[in-house]
């Protein structure tokens, strides 16, 4: 059975994409948020979903390139279409594997500088809530000179 990698390179190619944007947005969310950094996300979230098309594409296409000798020897002996599809994922896996975890490393670190590239130094220009006099000066309201009162929570 003769083995073309263009229709395995396509699948894989949709599936690393959607992985490594799903996993990689999260991961990087989690950083944004750990750092507590201001970042232009408009601009980031543009070229994180490039940067994980091309990652997807090129370690599909190396992973299917690299592992094409042995999925073609596994497919020389192969006659049923199970031991085809077995063949095909079986014996390539170490390839696509090790292209797959290549391009989230390429990924991880392109992003990070991607994310560096994106920082935002301004200070944001809507404020969704002014500062109140209670919280400028803490928790504590004085009540007609007697004493001090906490309050845990603005609404209880």
């Amino acid at each position: 059975m003769d083995f073309e990698p263009n229709s395995l390179t396509s699948f894989l190619a949709i599936i690393w994409f959607f992985v490594y944007w799903v996993l990689g947005g999260v991961f990087f969310a989690v950083l944004t948020i750990l750092k507590l950094g201001r970042i232009k996300k408009v601009r980031f979230s543009c070229m994180f979903t490039l940067l994980a098309g091309f990652c997807g594409y090129a370690s599909a296409y190396y992973g299917t390139r690299f592992g094409d000798e042995s999925i073609q020897v596994c497919l020389q002996e192969a006659t049923t279409k199970a031991e085809v599809v077995t063949s095909l994922f079986g014996c390539g896996f170490s390839a696509v594997f090790g292209a797959f975890l290549g391009g989230a490393a390429i990924l991880t670190f392109s992003g990070l500088i991607f994310m560096s590239l994106s920082k935002s130094k301004s200070k944001p220009w809507i404020v969704m809530q002014q500062p109140t006099e209670e919280e400028e000066n803490g928790d504590l309201e004085v009540l007609e000179g007697k004493k001090a009162v906490s309050h845990e929570s603005k609404y209880f």
